[in-house]
């Protein structure tokens, strides 16, 4: 038995007396409980996180990973699991949060690690969680007036409701799936998944530049125009591009205000 993974022995010790039936609560209590101790009121979510994995073995490191992050989404979307410093690390609602989202990514590796991506189920939510990422608005961006986005908004919103929408319609299957691999985890203290395959390929999501088009009602050369620049700045190929504008060029001006939203953050 792999300690390092999950030290059953002082995982047992830890919840005797616990009267908490869920097995993958059972597992995420090891973690939360530490955290309120006195002495260990100080810790950010990451620190509680690290010293659970040390202490427990990385396995119930993840399971608690997890816990909070379909809390979060489940409470609030991708976008609250971000601003409350869940996928980051930090913790805190009212704090800056890195859009690296380091974090997220480790609990995304440890899956992979023990074999969470390999039953349907599995592979569904992890090419979900995958696809999560952070856009800010940037300086330029923050400059235009009346665009509503400040520097430091997340800017891929829609993207992230989609996302939103993906987990939701199978989130009750992951959580049952989960409650029995926990409890599979707590009575023998080895991975039940024995044959662990490899990741699936991680597709980079497209970037969507945002775009103001205020000022430019009617004008569909300078629509045509503002989209190809804002394409080429955001690292869009000139075949991206040109395919871009083919579609534009292709119907009337409403067709162009559709392309261009099709390519882009329309404000």
């Amino acid at each position: 038995m792999n300690t390092t993974d999950f030290n059953l022995e002082r995982i047992r010790v830890a919840l005797k007396g616990s009267k908490e039936r869920c097995p993958w609560q059972r597992l995420l209590d090891l973690g939360y409980h530490d955290w309120q101790k006195p002495e260990n009121r100080k810790w950010c979510y990451r620190d509680m996180v690290e010293r659970a994995g040390e202490t427990y073995g990385e396995v119930v490191k993840l399971f608690i990973l997890l816990g909070a992050a379909n809390h979060q989404i489940c409470n609030g979307g991708f976008l609250q699991y971000f601003d409350n410093g869940y996928a980051s690390g930090e913790g805190g609602c009212f704090h800056r949060h890195d859009e690296d989202i380091l974090l997220h990514k480790e609990m995304l590796t440890l899956a992979g690690k023990y074999g969470l991506h390999q039953s349907e189920t599995g592979s569904t939510i992890y090419a979900i969680l995958a696809a999560f990422r952070i856009v800010l608005c940037d300086d330029s961006e923050s400059e235009e007036e009346d665009d509503g986005c400040r520097q430091g908004d997340v800017s891929n919103t829609d993207e992230l409701d989609a996302l939103d929408a993906r987990y939701y319609a199978v989130n009750e299957k992951w959580v049952k799936a989960l409650k029995v691999l926990a409890a599979q985890w707590l009575k023998g203290g080895t991975n039940p998944i024995t044959e662990i395959g490899p990741l699936p390929p991680r597709n980079k999501p497209a970037s969507r530049p945002r775009v103001k088009l205020v000022g430019r009602d009617g004008n569909a050369f300078a629509i045509i125009g503002r989209v190809c620049e804002a394409l080429r700045k955001a690292g869009a190929s000139a075949e991206t591009v040109s395919q871009y504008r083919q579609e534009s060029m292709s119907g009337d001006y409403g067709n162009v205000l559709a392309t261009a939203m099709k390519y882009c953050d329309v404000h």
